[in-house]
């Protein structure tokens, strides 16, 4: 979603995007989104969540989080399969520590299978894309599995995994073969 965040409205009620080539527009709620996922069958879902650039500061961050939050307990009450498939919660906050553990604290009270960390690894310095992602690891439930989205380099990878994270997953990859 970040990389459409150009062709997307963001309301209470979901993510409106326009289709670049023709301009029709596409609302994907959380509801949708959970119901997608059930459909094909995923192992490890992902609540639709309220996503602004690491680089974004203020009031807005605050709203996305929260907005998350909120997305993520209508998220759940869609979840037809909680037994089979693992919705996992996505921290947000951007790069404000105080932020971020709201975002940690809140999500573990779900007692989700697994956490995600997002909303990072868009432009941001590096110790401080490294500093967000222990502050989180660090405030989430240790036993429970966690996954960093956006994550494809190499050096961050063996970082983040010093610092607790455990799954991954970019893009970069894809463009990097498909580039060649």
């Amino acid at each position: 979603m970040v990389s459409l965040l150009k062709l997307a409205n963001i309301t209470e009620e979901g993510v409106e995007f326009e289709n670049p080539y023709d301009g029709k527009k596409l609302l994907l709620t959380p509801e949708e989104s959970i119901g997608l996922q059930n459909t094909i069958g995923a192992d490890i879902m992902m609540q639709l969540d309220d996503v602004v650039s690491s680089l974004v500061e203020g009031p807005r961050v605050e709203e996305a989080m929260y907005r998350s939050i909120r997305w993520l307990d209508r998220s759940i009450k869609a979840n037809k399969n909680p037994e089979k498939q693992n919705l996992f919660p996505i921290v947000q906050g951007g790069l404000d520590p105080e932020l971020r553990k709201i975002s940690a604290i809140e999500l573990t009270k779900r007692d989700a299978p697994g956490y995600a960390i997002g909303g990072l690894s868009g432009g941001e310095k590096k110790d401080s894309f490294w500093r967000m992602v222990k502050l989180s690891a660090q405030t989430l439930p240790e036993a429970k599995p966690k996954y960093c989205m956006g994550v494809g380099y190499a050096e961050d990878l063996v970082v983040c995994s010093a610092l607790g994270v455990d799954m991954y997953d970019c893009v970069f990859p894809t463009r990097t073969a498909v580039s060649i």
